[in-house]
């Protein structure tokens, strides 16, 4: 036999069918219930949360990654285009005795990328000026 203590406290030790539990167990078991499947819930959104931002955020790596490929690619042949003015510029330089060409310049860190083409469109213009520049120099010189 029970004294019945159990019953009375709503220690939820039954199922609350016939065993006296009152509406208070039941309704703490089934919020329980509730918060634990909100709990499982929130997991799993924020889960599913997690595994989209990682797509999105490993998509937006390698984008950048094809960003600087693409700009060492182009640094590279920016390089060898300044390479190839110096040394038309060298050579047309040689012809004066008097005049030493000095060392290949170094590419200037602080030039911005985005003016790569009007630091190019530069060059043809300053080359043409020194190559007229020569040309009435040997003239003079024979």
């Amino acid at each position: 036999m029970s004294d019945g203590v159990g019953d009375r406290m709503g220690d939820g030790l039954g199922d609350g069918v016939g065993d006296g539990l009152g509406d208070g167990a039941r309704t703490a078991a089934v919020r329980y219930k509730e918060i634990v499947g909100l709990a499982r819930k929130a997991a799993a959104d924020l889960r599913a949360w997690e595994e989209s931002r990682a797509e999105e955020l490993n998509g937006e790596i390698a984008a950048a990654a094809e960003k600087v490929t693409a700009a060492t690619e182009a640094e590279q042949a920016m390089n060898d285009r300044a390479r190839r003015w110096w040394n038309m510029a060298a050579d047309n330089v040689a012809r004066l005795s008097w005049l030493d060409v000095g060392p290949e310049p170094e590419p200037i860190a602080s030039a911005r990328g985005e003016w790569l083409h009007r630091y190019a469109e530069d060059i043809r213009p300053a080359y043409h000026e020194l190559t007229q520049a020569v040309l009435k120099l040997s003239w003079r010189a024979r």
